[in-house]
């Protein structure tokens, strides 16, 4: 997440707020306009490559690794020269920005970058963080409030009132700015929380504690006004770490969603079928696109499990509206360097050939000119009338054993 990979990176909170002392030419000299044209609408396309996304770009790093290329790339602020060296390698990418509507870093450079973009390029501009806005507890019951409220185990991200009238202001106007610029797709939004972690808190700015429902009510009509701020054709996305309950508010303002630290024991998506359906449940309650990130992470060990690595991969596959995203972990997003794997990135599919089909040991989804499976339950046997290459070790055969707990990607021989 946003905070969480400033907090623990310091080579990111750089690379998020570096461009802050330029930004104010930029943003003069671009005039904040507004773009009309947007990303198209991804539907089932005619082939179906992977398509790769990078959860809080480090960009500088995926900059200078000459060889990365990226379909979607997420970060705090995208400067047109930035975007540019992007969009060199794959014009087709889309790049969306942004940070948060109900939470700050505890770092100076961070808030700077937030309120310096919202007041189009001044850092000392009317709209300022203030002390006021903070979400905070009576802890001694004295009647003074006197503990910030973070997310459990994160007390470097401080919670804000959503409720708070000049938090808004300030919110709304740093993803007006970010949504009008025209190198930016999309918005994002990071750490959209259903589940209050504030209940009880209360900020000077709204002298009234916070209830479960006003936190999520709260949400849902900033989530509606950024919607209403960002131009129509542009992305927003959002951060959950998985879906949201049922009969949530948030989805009707999202066209999509970024499932943080898949297969982990963050979220509780442990699972490939809980993967699945989560992200099904997600991309059918958005708007259109309905795009859905499989964001998999070696849960900050930087260890690559490539069983894990594969299975989330293939799961993202399964599927149309995905993309699948692979770092570290919840601590440190963002890399390229030791995270970039042309072998099995570089795959062309083909045309789909049908929905993946649900076998008892898992799944199978073919393609004009490969093979997903994805074997859960045991084994899965596969066979073919042409020599196929296994994308895990390069072998060339017709007949393959995927093992329990694995997923392989199957090309056809040229």
């Amino acid at each position: 997440m946003v905070g969480r990979t400033c907090a623990a990176n310091s080579e990111r909170t750089a690379s998020l707020c570096a461009s802050a002392g330029i930004l104010v030419l930029c943003l003069l000299l671009a005039g904040c306009a507004s773009t009309t044209t947007g990303p198209a609408d991804i539907t089932d396309d005619d082939t179906r490559d992977t398509r790769l996304a990078l959860w809080l770009a480090k960009k500088a790093e995926l900059i200078a690794h000459a060889d990365a290329e990226f379909d979607l790339v997420l970060s705090g602020w995208f400067e047109q020269s930035e975007a540019d060296d992007i969009l060199d390698r794959n014009p087709n990418a889309k790049l969306l920005a942004g940070l948060t509507v109900t939470w700050i870093l505890d770092d100076p450079a961070w808030q700077g970058l937030l309120v310096t973009v919202a007041n189009g390029g001044d850092p000392d501009g009317p709209l300022q963080i203030t002390d006021d806005m903070y979400l905070m507890f009576d802890s001694d019951d004295d009647g003074e409030l006197d503990t910030h409220c973070s997310p459990p185990g994160w007390d470097d991200i401080l919670a804000m009132d959503p409720r708070h009238t000049g938090w808004r202001q300030l919110v709304l106007s740093f993803y007006g700015v970010v949504g009008a610029q025209p190198q930016h797709d999309g918005v994002v939004i990071d750490m959209v929380d259903a589940y209050p972690f504030c209940e009880g808190a209360w900020s000077e700015g709204v002298p009234e504690s916070l209830s479960a429902d006003a936190w999520v009510n709260a949400q849902a009509e900033l989530l509606e006004a950024v919607r209403d701020t960002v131009p129509a054709a542009k992305w927003v996305f959002a951060n959950a770490g998985r879906d949201f309950p049922a009969g949530s508010p948030f989805p009707q303002h999202l066209n999509g969603y970024l499932l943080e630290n898949a297969l982990g024991e963050i979220f509780g998506l442990e699972t490939v079928d809980e993967l699945l359906e989560s992200a099904d449940r997600a991309r059918t309650t958005t708007q259109s696109p309905h795009m859905v990130v499989y964001s998999v992470d070696t849960d900050d060990t930087d260890v690559i499990d490539p069983e894990r690595f594969r299975l989330g991969l293939a799961a993202s596959l399964l599927r149309d509206h995905t993309y699948f995203a692979f770092d570290s972990g919840p601590r440190d997003h963002g890399g390229v360097n030791g995270w970039w794997f042309a072998d099995y990135y570089d795959i062309e599919l083909g045309a789909p050939e049908g929905p993946a089909i649900v076998l008892p040991e898992g799944y199978v989804r073919d393609f004009a000119t490969g093979r997903v499976v994805v074997a859960l339950e045991g084994s899965i046997g596969v066979s073919f009338d042409e020599p196929y290459r296994d994308t895990a070790d390069a072998t060339v055969d017709t007949s393959f054993t995927v093992s329990q707990g694995d997923a392989r990607i199957f090309l056809l021989e040229p």
